[in-house]
């Protein structure tokens, strides 16, 4: 399976299997940490924009039975990719996935999952790896860097990774997860990225939620069908570089244009 290859490639380039188990025990332990830290703080991030923190809140409201009940997954999975997010905009410890700015992502979708369901360790390991592949098949086909192809390679990345990921740790196979971070990809083309003040929290902090909604919607849609789909992950990378580079320059994490000027 996908976890197998990425594995068999961390270990040809020098590592022991042991040794690469040990490092993602490190990583899921770090990012469990952020969700759980930005979880429990309340008050206002630094900055100088005033931005409240609300992944606690968030999370105690998907507790409540105040929403429909089909909507509760969504802001708990939302509240925790917050979380992180807000962890990281406090200048907490986070793990990069693709970026700092898009960081909770993936954690939020495995938490999200061993929510549901009963995930063992070298489960959420091989989940890491396969998101891992992801990563580096983005940067080598287009790019992670919101200066360089806006938001689409940052959150976009991220939703590609968490889709691939989910839908590895959910059994499906190689062509399913192909097609969930295609998907992922497909439907953040032509992000932009205009922080407001260049600070990472708006619109960013939220688009970690909207981008753990659309990965675990993706992975549901790759496992319901038999993984053929019109478009190839490659294209869909394609697509968005060359997105990139007509995106014009005040949409690329300058802060010069969109959200950033009001």
């Amino acid at each position: 399976g996908a976890a197998d290859i990425a594995m068999a490639n961390e270990v040809a380039r020098g590592q022991t299997e042991p040794q690469v188990r040990e490092r993602l025990t490190r990583i899921w332990e770090v990012m469990q940490q952020a969700t759980e830290a930005g979880l429990q703080a309340e008050g206002i991030l630094p900055g100088g924009l005033n931005v409240p923190r609300r992944a606690a809140r968030l999370y105690r409201q998907s507790l409540s039975d105040r929403l429909p009940l089909e909507r509760h997954a969504d802001l708990r999975a939302s509240a925790y990719a917050m979380a992180v997010a807000e962890h990281n905009a406090s200048g907490g410890r986070v793990v990069t996935a693709p970026t700092n700015g898009s960081a909770g992502v993936l954690p939020a979708v495995l938490h999200e999952i061993r929510a549901e369901k009963s995930i063992g360790l070298i489960n959420v390991q091989n989940s890491l790896l396969i998101a891992g592949v992801i990563a580096a098949i983005v940067k080598r086909g287009a790019s992670i860097s919101g200066a360089e192809v806006g938001c689409q390679g940052e959150i976009g990345t991220a939703s590609a990774m968490a889709a691939a990921a989910a839908t590895g740790i959910l059994g499906g196979n190689i062509h399913q997860i192909e097609d969930a971070a295609e998907i992922a990809i497909e439907h953040h083309l032509g992000l932009t990225c205009d922080p407001i003040k260049g600070l990472v929290q708006i619109p960013c902090i939220e688009r970690n939620a909207m981008g753990t909604i659309k990965a675990l919607n993706a992975a549901a849609m790759a496992l319901a069908s038999d993984g053929t789909h019109m478009v190839s992950l490659d294209r869909a990378l394609r697509v968005m570089k060359q997105t990139g580079i007509d995106m014009k320059e005040k949409y690329r994490e300058t802060a010069t244009g969109g959200l950033a000027v009001g």
